[in-house]
């Protein structure tokens, strides 16, 4: 009797287990499995697969929904892009399937052209942080790197003497770096001007126009207004704040143990890469 009195409710309570427990597993399984893509790309960084950090991004990338994660998510894509192309670069264009993972990172907003000489990402991911999210706290430092876009030398040298400019004027009573990397650029850009006007027959020189050479009086006096605003320039990111160096860096020129400044101040023949890429 006692046996057929339990026997029900024991049975019940063996069924309604049975149901519940997949539920329970399946929940835990899901939460296990989506994990979060700021946390899977931190894992990656650290043993430096910075390509597959990015792909990692995806679901934050994609999303239309704003969030603080799709905010960092956007900084972290940019600042993982630059850190791949530098080793591609480094590397000698070595990696596996180059055109393919652009075309990838295209997909996810990179802006990638793939066509100019550092491979040609142009700040995509930087240009959609601040469109989507223009009180970050990172817009002073993609401001002053979009006035570029990661070209190397200026594409406009008057539009980009006056966005420098314009930047300078915005934040330079703020002291950040960046306002004195803008002073650098500034000081480079007059530096590749005199550098075309004074050195004019110089062949690299020579097959991007004509610099100079009819007027000598008249060259003369335009190269000393660049130089003089060069230089002017230079002295102001030199007593920079934090370690920014102008460490002379180019492998065409035999000079050592000199900055630019400093190549500048005994006119070598030398800076018109500042604004021409050279051949």
């Amino acid at each position: 009797m006692f046996m057929r009195n339990i026997w029900l409710p024991v049975t019940v309570f063996l069924v309604v287990i049975c149901l519940v427990r997949p539920g329970f597993r399946s929940e835990t399984d899901a939460e296990t499995t989506s994990a979060n893509p700021l946390e899977v790309a931190e894992k990656l960084i650290t043993t430096e697969n910075h390509y597959e950090a990015i792909l990692a991004l995806k679901p934050l990338l994609m999303r239309d929904t704003k969030s603080k994660e799709q905010e960092e998510a956007l900084w972290l894509a940019h600042t993982l892009l630059i850190r791949w192309e530098k080793k591609i670069i480094e590397n000698g264009s070595l990696e596996n399937d180059i055109d393919q993972k652009i075309e990838i990172l295209n997909q996810l907003g990179a802006n990638f052209d793939n066509i100019e000489i550092n491979f040609g990402y142009r700040y995509g991911f930087l240009q959609r942080l601040i469109d989507a999210y223009p009180n970050t706290p990172k817009q002073p430092i993609a401001e002053y790197a979009l006035i570029q876009s990661g070209y190397t030398v200026p594409r406009d040298i008057e539009k980009t003497l006056s966005a420098l400019h314009a930047y300078i004027e915005k934040y330079e009573k703020t002291g950040r770096a960046e306002v004195y990397r803008a002073y650098l650029d500034i000081a480079h850009i007059h530096h590749g001007l005199w550098a075309a006007v004074t050195f004019h027959d110089h062949p690299t020189v020579s097959m991007f126009g004509n610099f100079g050479g009819e007027d000598p009086e008249k060259d003369k006096k335009l190269a000393d207004s660049y130089r003089e605003i060069a230089l002017k320039y230079y002295a102001k990111f030199h007593i920079n704040p934090h370690g920014l160096t102008d460490n002379f860096d180019n492998e065409n020129f035999d000079f050592s143990d000199e900055t630019n400044y400093q190549l500048l101040k005994r006119n070598a023949e030398f800076g018109w890469d500042f604004i021409f890429y050279g051949c």
